[in-house]
């Protein structure tokens, strides 16, 4: 079963600098009406594509049936094309920094998007009185939002590479959705994207809810975990950024928008819930190389680093009977996130 039909397209710019950008959103089956919503655990999940140069866009296949399985498990899903690929405006790049500021740009559309649902589904009293944030692992079990931030090959790459999610928070909270045309930025029109996409959704599950311009990303607590099908290693993950340090620039009213480092991708992954997927065929990346890389993750201090190997699978999982293990070992992890 592929994804089907998606439930919301429209265009993001990217942070980076503007561009336009193809978008899908998918509600689940559970998201019916607005008594069933309100008894879902608000959970998201975003699943980037591969290599644009080489044909990747958002209708591959790998992504599909990843995406199929996070639908049926009740997530949120959500697709773009990164610059180059599909439609959207653009050339491929060759250090990967300007394809993060797409990762980023709907990575915080979700964020946004998810809270206004949020917001949507919750009784009168409850939005007037919203609890404060409180994001840390130990309250996990009372999490408000829940997002998965997936990719598949080089996404799984730009997805490694994402800022932490309290700088993500700080970067789209200040962005009002109503702003003259003159002024507005990327950061803004993503804002005012995810509102008119939320209300659209709460439109859909026949609900009234009206929402506020004044959304506070703090009010609700948010975790992140990570989804890493079929990751890219050095040196093929070194060729495809020049060898560079990525950071994230920011298109701003000034001509020189802010760079923000990024956090050590293995530091990030081993803090938070992460599952990498990969076959044990894979072409670009030796079994060998990424059993070690796994073997090391896991034995972080702390590490919430989970892998599942899957027997025959090649890096593009066309072999017979791969894409079954590979969705039942996600529908796995998915239970104890």
């Amino acid at each position: 079963m592929d994804l089907p039909s998606e439930s919301f397209s429209f265009i993001l710019p990217s942070v980076y600098d503007g561009n336009k950008l193809e978008c899908r959103v998918y509600l689940p089956p559970v998201l019916q009406n607005i008594e069933s919503a309100r008894t879902w655990p608000n959970r998201g999940a975003i699943v980037a594509h591969p290599y644009a140069t080489l044909g990747g866009c958002y209708d591959d296949p790998v992504v599909s049936f990843i995406g199929s399985e996070l639908l049926q498990t009740g997530c949120i899903v959500g697709t773009f094309n990164f610059r180059g690929a599909g439609d959207s405006e653009g050339r491929t790049s060759w250090t990967a920094k300007p394809e993060l500021g797409d990762y980023v740009s709907f990575y915080g559309f979700m964020l946004q998007y998810l809270h206004f649902l949020q917001l949507g589904f919750a009784p009168r009293d409850q939005v007037d009185s919203p609890k404060p944030h409180k994001a840390t692992s130990e309250e996990e079990n009372s999490t408000d939002i829940r997002l998965i931030l997936g990719g598949y090959s080089y996404g799984s790459l730009i997805a490694s590479h994402v800022p932490a999610l309290d700088t993500m928070l700080d970067l789209f909270q200040c962005a009002p959705t109503t702003i003259s045309t003159s002024k507005a930025t990327p950061i803004h029109e993503i804002r005012s994207t995810a509102k008119r996409i939320a209300t659209l959704s709460l439109e859909k599950l026949q609900t009234s809810a009206s929402l506020t311009d004044a959304l506070d990303l703090r009010a609700l607590a948010t975790s992140i975990s990570y989804l890493l099908v079929s990751p890219l290693l050095p040196p093929i993950s070194q060729f495809l950024t020049v060898f560079s340090t990525l950071s994230l620039k920011v298109k701003t009213e000034t001509p020189e928008g802010p760079h923000i480092p990024c956090p050590r991708p293995a530091d990030q992954q081993s803090a938070h819930h992460t599952l990498a997927l990969f076959g044990n065929q894979d072409t670009f990346t030796s079994a060998e190389k990424l059993q070690k890389w796994s073997d090391e993750m896991v034995h972080m201090p702390r590490s919430q680093f989970q892998f599942r190997m899957i027997e025959g699978a090649g890096h593009f999982w066309c072999e017979n009977g791969v894409e079954v293990r590979a969705r039942h070992a996600l529908k796995e992890w998915l239970c104890q996130i």
